[in-house]
């Protein structure tokens, strides 16, 4: 079903999952100018392969870019212009699962599939109940059904040949920089996702015998450190180490979006805990988002209030890891949860949203920090409803803090933790300049508002 650009997304239950908009590579590729002014450095596709489905998180075929989208030579030459450009590209890997209409699977029967016979050749390439047509599907669900990768057939073609999936598309001319890998925790042999660690890791050897440096970053909703020590994912999606515990304390609803009320002590305690047994190249590396094509927009979330998305992107470009931007949270897109979250892209804000040159202004100060890129996590102060940190590497710091209270509060920060006595630090966003004494920095933050500076 064609629809017009900005035309409402139906739901899932109609005809959601079959509306198409009209986007594909080249417009991309029309407005690489936009997104390398906004700063950003990669981008992260959802999947782009064939499938019938708008979300195309059911593969039809691995190998070929969605007709709907473009072709092969023109992904070939998106990624190359990225490239000189000196920007990356990470593609959706959903490895867990086809779509019944995969040659391999075959549900219309038009050829030898796995559910045509049970003779096929690929039939153990998925889960069936003896020689009858039932099979697992992903969550239940019939149009996904599970690969098995107890199968070595499965195995060369997804990792091991030299032109399985993984391999195929981080070799030229494509030369991905990375793979997202949807539902990574449960792929595996069978439905409780047996040896799972044995094929992350494989997957991870697949990566890195073509390219060292490829990122390889996997969906976790919840607490993910087993596949975080270095000899399996590089990061994870951080919803649960920052997406989660920002929209508990920011607006006040929980993993499930269910009413939760907690302070910035238990907010830091969180973030403390989520990251307490990752090792420090694997925090780098965790992605954190404020929200995604999975979750409510994060202003929708937060009721349309600015001062806390003012604050949640400051934290976004400040805390560590590897901070991601869903599209259109730098002109300030709403959307509820799934498939409302999945809004055209308003281009007619760009010349008015007063989010894009904030996004600009933190994303250049992001860019220009070491120290937010690589350094160190100090708490400074925290109590009910103020939190400040400092991230240090070297002689350069950025303290970053922000007060949720209805009044302004005044602080006093031991900045001697950072081993400074007198130091000079300037305002990131306007300017001035405050300076500290015998090691304590004297500050005010505004009611609902937030404190970034720089040294």
């Amino acid at each position: 079903m064609k629809k017009q650009w900005g035309e409402p997304v139906g739901n899932h239950g109609n005809s959601g999952a079959v509306e198409f908009y009209g986007g594909d590579l080249a417009g991309i590729e029309s407005k690489l100018d936009y997104l390398q002014e906004l700063g950003i450095t990669t981008l992260y596709l959802n999947p782009i392969f064939t499938s019938y489905s708008n979300h195309k998180y059911d593969t039809v075929d691995y190998y070929s870019i969605d007709p709907k989208f473009g072709t092969n030579q023109q992904f070939a030459e998106l990624a190359d212009n990225l490239h000189q450009r000196g920007m990356k590209v990470v593609l959706d890997a959903v490895l867990n699962h086809t779509s019944v209409s995969h040659p391999w699977f075959d549900v219309l029967e038009e050829s030898n599939g796995a559910y045509t016979s049970a003779d096929s050749p690929y039939r153990d390439y998925y889960f069936f109940n003896g020689d009858s047509k039932q099979y697992v599907g992903w969550k239940g669900i019939d149009t996904l059904p599970v690969l098995n990768f107890h199968n070595e057939e499965v195995r060369d073609h997804i990792y091991r040949s030299e032109d399985s999936v993984i391999k195929h598309w981080l070799k030229p001319p494509y030369n991905i920089d990375g793979w997202r890998f949807d539902v990574i925790h449960m792929l595996g042999e069978g439905e409780g996702a047996a040896n799972n660690a044995h094929y992350v890791r494989a997957f991870r050897e697949s990566m890195k015998s073509v390219n060292p440096d490829s990122y390889m970053l996997g969906e976790h909703f919840f607490e993910a450190t087993q596949w975080l020590q270095g000899d399996q994912e590089d990061g994870a999606m951080n919803y649960y180490g920052f997406a989660h515990p920002l929209r508990a304390l920011l607006a006040g609803k929980d993993i499930a979006f269910d009413p939760i009320d907690i302070d910035c002590h238990e907010f830091l305690s969180w973030l403390q805990e989520a990251s307490a047994k990752v090792p420090w190249s694997n925090q780098l590396s965790q992605l954190n988002q404020l929200d995604s094509h999975d979750t409510e927009r994060f202003l929708t979330t937060l009721t349309g209030n600015e001062n806390r998305l003012a604050i949640a992107l400051q934290l976004l470009m400040t805390y560590v890891g590897t901070p991601c931007l869903y599209y259109g949270v730098e002109v300030g897109l709403e959307g509820t949860h799934d498939p409302d979250n999945r809004r055209c892209f308003p281009w007619e804000r760009v010349e008015t949203s007063p989010w894009l040159p904030y996004c600009k202004q933190l994303i250049s100060l992001r860019k220009a920090s070491k120290a937010l890129q690589r350094g160190s996590f100090v708490p400074l102060h925290v109590d009910e409803f103020s939190l400040v940190f400092a991230r240090q590497l070297d002689d350069e710091v950025v303290i970053s803090g922000f007060n949720l209270g209805t009044d302004a509060v005044q602080l006093s920060l031991p900045v001697w933790k950072l081993g400074l006595e007198s130091a000079i630090f300037e305002c990131a966003l306007t300017g001035s300049t405050s300076d500290s004494l015998d090691g304590v920095l004297d500050v005010t933050i505004a009611a609902e508002g937030s404190l970034l500076l720089t040294r």
